[in-house]
């Protein structure tokens, strides 16, 4: 990998960070296909994660990926959010603009449904569905779920007052 003064910058931001496989992935990609690019995990606590999606622009980033525990709040950090992240009530993609304005947007539930097709072609949206935790990733597939047609939606998590929040939500 070469990089130079015009490397394009992308990046997954979370807390902790070392768990993702992104900058491995991304980083195949952009070496197979000589990209002059490079995909940094940016460990960032949660205090500062607003600040931290502030400075991409000035640093030069065209993006991010957002992980855990940052997704809830980056829809609150951007300037502007699609409305199924809103809908959602979380971002896991954040685009830099040719302004420098942050563009905001949720795949988590689109790429669930897709996997879940792919696995498993036969299955039924006509039966009930249990999810396990009440985070951001939850969210957007309670969502896609819903828009799929499944009739009941359960939810697991660790803290009961925050899954009911989700419920209720």
């Amino acid at each position: 990998m070469m990089l130079t003064g015009n490397t394009k910058l992308a990046g997954v931001i979370g807390w902790p960070v070392g768990h993702s496989r992104s900058p491995r992935l991304h980083g195949y990609w952009l070496e197979t296909y000589g990209i002059d690019g490079a995909y940094v995990p940016l460990a960032v606590p949660p205090e500062h994660v607003a600040r931290a999606l502030r400075a991409l622009p000035a640093l030069g980033f065209r993006g991010v990926n957002v992980t855990v525990p940052h997704k809830q709040a980056a829809l609150t950090a951007v300037d502007e959010a699609d409305s199924h992240a809103r809908r959602i009530g979380a971002v896991n993609t954040v685009v830099v603009g040719d302004d420098g304005r942050l563009l905001g947007s949720n795949t988590d539930g689109f790429g669930f449904i897709e996997n879940l097709a792919a696995a498993s072609p036969d299955w039924r949206r006509d039966r009930a569905a249990v999810i396990l935790g009440a985070g951001g990733a939850s969210r957007a597939i309670i969502v896609a779920l819903i828009d799929a047609g499944v009739p009941e939606i359960r939810i697991a998590n660790r803290t009961e007052s925050r899954a009911r929040t989700l419920v209720d939500e």
